[in-house]
């Protein structure tokens, strides 16, 4: 009886197949291409990236004959396509090795109990008794896993070959594959395989299995001894984990050859380096092929000889390759101390100068004298050389260094454009011996001083050590722009000093330090803290410089990019008047041009258009001001955290119902600011837009920071709070009573962001006219009007309450608290409205601060 009877009794699961690899040389791209060309027209020679060369081919007629016994075929309902050959999915294929690696299914069977089974895994059959494929057996290992498995293979039509491996453990905590391993002993087994197997088969001989709680499943599998498996430890306890983790199978390695036309003819020929090989057979067409002997089973198949690469089955298949080509062939055709000369099917190696051909291998070169003569040699040879040139470079160093600095440095084009040049021995006395550092950075170090006149100057000294090409380049290119701009917000540069290598800069000096010192503090500098700046002056500071940059744009001989616009870069005098400065890495462009390429700025103000194209364009400084903008208006840090920062914040906030209100400065909460900070916002909104065509230039930022003045300055007549508002008063019956005063003004946005609010279901504030006032005429229907005041109570936190007054007037108002109203408390009131004849107006007023325990209140006109 054959092996086969028992495998059918014991409802195996059986698997037949055949698969073959593609291992493409390492130095090869072109070698692909060339591999994968075909003798058969109109057939396709690629399946989703996976390429079939001839001998084989994709479809019906394309394959030599005798590959063409299970056509291959391109399945398209996957994306990609996969190729498949029979019913198995294949990897690739090699010529060169004559291998081909496909998809194996992994065999398994499942215990429900100790003797119960599931349905076993049932695999196919093959008839490859015609096939050219055999399995590898140096190529492929046969693997078990299970705590009770018993897993046999069996292989050849006739049943006379069998193995198999057992894998036991006797608890879970004797499985001893860990996460990334491999086959350990325990838990699973493994074992080589016999030659020559046209098929395969495996089967599970145990009819229980003792361990079905902890370990259900029992696989088997041949696959290639290069693939990490990567056993875990839940593969072999879990249900069908492992036949889940690898769905489309195991690989393995098949050897493929030309089996029915005998083996190479016996005949030897001299091949290249001296080597026999055996003369071309009938299946290598291609000129400088030559033919191999199949080491399992019968055949042979085709190889390119040395120097050639490509298809040996394809007439003209086999090219010469260019050993000298450094991206394909440097490490395996080495040309060592001499330069690669290409041949037709090799190269030659050309002896550098000083270099001989090594007498043992003709592709390295080495030197004609040998290493202590030619040290010796270049040490004496040095030493001489630079004795006479240090002796000449002493006697003239210090001459031709002042005047070679004078000269790189447009020393003479400098002078002739008012810029006063500074000897060295003069910065150190306009420096104090360089004693004040009132600034550093990347660049180097920034001193005070004053000049003869007594002028305070800044002093911007460049680090030696730190400053590289790019930096001095930075430097040159800052007094280029600078001696270019006369503007009052632009830092005026006073002189430079060309007696070093990098030009030290002298600037006027700024005395309230940078915008970034005066919002935030400075906690590397004592005396410089955080100012509260008022809003009239923010604008004055945002519209100035936006003068300053629109001019830089614009109205300059060249336009200039700034390319670092951001808060440290505005620096203030004693006025808070600003002065855009640091041009080191600005760039000047033809009024034609309106980009340029490779700057570098603060990642936390720059466009991040110019982040992902490298292109700064007039729109890139737009951008940053944007963010100096928020800066200004929130009082916050433009800080860039992954996918946090201040412009994505605001702008994210700009987009709902509240305006971005809630992020506003709290210093600058007040009433008659907000719809003010509102226009700001909106600037800053605009120049943050992510298309750059979407955003203003300059000039329109600009116009439109004065528009947003000339309503601050209007609304400068809003609510007030007057003197007499502020003082407790009490009527005859003890209430405390608050001025009501209105003023004249232009409506202004609701507030949304409220320190606290009045819950309005349970709190509903009203006002109504005192009994002393109903007798005056009220407004006629066309005077009609409403005003809306936003009220918030300390401390309690809920939402804000709108409370309308109908035909209001100047008047007093009384505040009647139902619950303890505490002697020491204080209501202050400011509101506003504007009258608009014709129509119903609402009109925001200021806050309502009620500085009292919350309880049901009553406001009554009187």
């Amino acid at each position: 009886m054959s092996l086969h009877e028992p495998i059918r009794r014991c409802c195996c699961s059986c698997f037949f197949f055949f698969f073959t690899s593609l291992f493409l040389p390492s130095t090869s791209s072109i070698y692909v291409a060339m591999a994968a060309a075909s003798d058969m027209p109109n057939c396709r020679n690629e399946c989703g990236g996976v390429l079939i060369p001839y001998p084989f081919g994709v479809g019906e007629n394309c394959s030599r004959p005798g590959f063409d016994v299970f056509p291959i075929t391109c399945n398209n309902s996957f994306v990609p396509p996969r190729p498949y050959w029979s019913n198995l999915e294949i990897i690739d294929i090699n010529i060169a090795t004559a291998e081909m690696r496909v998809y194996l299914p992994v065999s398994h069977k499942c215990f429900s109990s100790t003797n119960q089974t599931a349905d076993p895994n049932w695999g196919w059959s093959l008839n490859s008794s015609s096939s050219q494929f055999l399995v590898s057996p140096t190529k492929n290992i046969f693997t078990a896993l299970g705590c009770y498995t018993i897993a046999m293979l069996s292989g050849r039509d006739n049943g006379t070959y069998s193995t198999g491996c057992i894998s036991y453990c006797a608890s879970e905590s004797e499985v001893k594959v860990g996460d990334g391993k491999g086959c350990t002993g325990l838990g699973c087994c493994q074992t080589s395989i016999a030659g020559g197997l046209s098929y395969i088969a495996f089967y599970f001989n145990v009819p229980n299995n003792p361990s079905w709680n902890y370990s259900p499943c029992s696989y088997a599998m041949v696959a290639d001894k290069s693939w990490d498996i990567k056993i875990s430890k839940e593969d072999v306890i879990g249900n069908m984990t492992f036949a889940r983790r690898i769905e489309r199978g195991a690989p393995l390695v098949l050897d493929w050859a030309i089996r029915n036309n005998g083996t190479c003819p016996p005949a030897l020929i001299s091949g290249e380096n001296g080597k026999q090989r055996q003369q071309a057979a009938a299946a290598c067409v291609s000129p400088h092929s030559y033919c191999l002997n199949a080491t399992n089973g019968p055949g042979y198949f085709c190889n390119c000889s040395d120097g050639y690469a490509g298809n040996p089955y394809v007439s003209n298949g086999c090219k010469n390759v260019n050993e000298c080509d450094p991206s394909f062939y440097k490490e395996n055709y080495p040309c060592i101390g001499g330069k690669c000369l290409d041949t037709e099917g090799g190269f030659k190696c050309k002896c550098n100068f000083g270099r001989k051909r090594d007498s043992k291998n003709s592709h390295i070169c080495q030197p004609v004298l040998s290493k202590p003569a030619i040290v010796v040699t270049a040490t004496t040879c040095a030493i001489s050389i630079l004795s006479i040139i240090f002796l000449f470079l002493h006697m003239e160093r210090e001459k031709r260094k002042l005047r070679e600095f004078f000269k790189k440095n447009d020393g003479q084009l400098l002078q002739s454009m008012g810029i006063k040049i500074f000897k060295k021995k003069t910065i150190e006395k306009i420096t104090n011996n360089y004693s004040t550092i009132i600034g550093k950075g990347g660049f180097g170090l920034v001193y005070k001083g004053a000049v003869d006149n007594d002028q305070k100057v800044a002093v911007k000294c460049p680090n030696p050590i730190s400053v590289d090409t790019a930096r001095q380049n930075d430097f040159a290119n800052e007094v280029s722009i600078q001696s270019q701009i006369s503007h009052k917000n632009v830092v005026r540069l006073l002189g430079c000093c060309l007696e070093t290598n990098i030009p030290i800069l002298v600037y006027e000096f700024i005395p309230r330090g940078s915008l970034y010192d005066v919002l935030h503090g400075n906690g590397d500098d004592s005396n410089m803290t955080e100012h509260k700046l008022s809003l009239d002056v923010r604008l004055g500071i945002a519209i100035e410089s936006a003068e300053a940059l629109a001019y830089m744009h614009s109205s300059a001989s060249q336009k200039i990019l700034h390319g670092d616009v951001k808060s440290s870069n505005i620096l203030l005098d004693e006025n808070f008047t600003p002065k855009v400065s640091d041009f080191g890495i600005s760039r000047l462009l033809s009024i034609e041009k309106d980009h340029t390429k490779f700057v570098i700025g603060d990642a936390n103000y720059m466009d991040p258009v110019y982040m992902k194209t490298g292109l700064l364009t007039e729109k890139s400084d737009v951008y940053s001001f944007g963010v100096v903008l928020l800066e200004l208006i929130t009082g916050k840090k433009a800080r860039y955290e992954g996918n946090e920062s201040l412009p994505l914040n605001f702008v994210k906030s700009y987009m709902t119902e509240s305006r971005a209100r809630e992020m506003f400065d709290k210093e600058l909460m007040c009433t008659e600011e907000v719809n003010c900070l509102e226009m700001i916002g909106d600037i800053a909104v605009q120049c943050l837009e992510e298309d750059v065509d979407k955003r203003p230039a300059m000039k329109e930022v600009s116009e439109h920071l004065h528009l947003a003045r000339k309503e601050f300055m209007q609304n400068q007549g809003a609510a007030t709070i007057s003197d007499e508002a502020k003082k407790r008063k009490r009527g005859a019956d003890g209430k405390l009573l608050c001025d009501f005063a209105l003023h004249q003004r232009s409506p202004i946005s609701p507030l949304s962001t409220l320190e606290a609010g009045l819950d309005a279901a349970r709190h509903q504030p009203t006002i109504r006219r005192s009994p002393e006032d109903r007798g005056v005429q009220p407004f006629s229907q066309d005077e009609e009007e409403t005003i809306t005041i936003d009220c918030f109570y300390k401390p309690v936190v809920a939402r804000a309450v709108s409370v309308e007054i109908e035909n209001p007037s100047p008047t007093n108002v009384e505040v009647a608290d139902q619950e303890n109203l505490q002697a020491e408390q204080e209501v202050i009131v400011t509101t506003a409205f504007e009258r608009d004849p014709g129509k119903r107006v609402q009109i925001s007023a200021a806050m309502l601060h009620c500085l009292f325990d919350v309880g049901d209140l009553e406001l009554v006109a009187t």
